[in-house]
């Protein structure tokens, strides 16, 4: 058998070999493959490091907000209050939120008559409310489970004694046994 190959190298330069051709080819692709790899390594190491400075920035910056002092005026502009920390103001309206006094659907009380609860004790009624709804349901679940058991059991006992001394098993039974 014999074959024959024709192969077209028009790409080929007509001072380069083949050996030549190939080897540049995979030098090519080596050097392609190596630098995709490194700019890939290069582009993770470098969103890494940007993504740590700008977390530190923005905490650095959150904590001077927080601690920035500032004064508090009046509709008219006058000082009411100097120098107060922002974490202060915030931890003074949490507080105030929290010991306002609401009605019994936890709205705020505006009037003077009504629930006089605080909002705190609202959401801890609630809570409680909740858990012993939950609780009572299924202790009566249960009981009504162990009810429906035991009047059943006891049922088929009653039943199963006075259908035995009807049919007059016990009668059979001795006569079989002796």
């Amino acid at each position: 058998m014999k074959l024959n190959v024709t192969v077209e190298l028009d790409w080929l330069g007509e001072d380069e070999s083949l050996d030549e051709a190939v080897k540049k080819q995979i030098i090519n692709g080596v050097v392609k493959k190596i630098s995709d790899d490194v700019i890939r390594s290069a582009k993770y190491e470098a969103e890494k490091q940007v993504q740590e400075r700008v977390n530190a920035l923005v905490d650095s910056t959150y904590e001077e907000f927080l601690n920035g002092k500032v004064t508090l005026t009046d509709r008219w502009g006058d000082p009411t209050e100097k120098d107060v920390s922002i974490k202060e103001l915030i931890k003074k309206r949490c507080d105030n939120w929290l010991t306002e006094k609401v009605d019994k659907s936890g709205n705020p009380n505006r009037d003077s008559w009504g629930s006089n609860q605080t909002r705190m004790q609202y959401f801890i009624d609630q809570q409680i409310e909740k858990q012993t709804k939950q609780m009572s349901e299924q202790i009566v679940k249960k009981v009504n489970d162990e009810m429906k058991k035991f009047i059943t059991d006891s049922l088929k006992n009653s039943i199963g004694e006075k259908l035995v001394k009807e049919i007059g098993i016990e009668d059979l039974l001795k006569k079989v046994t002796r």
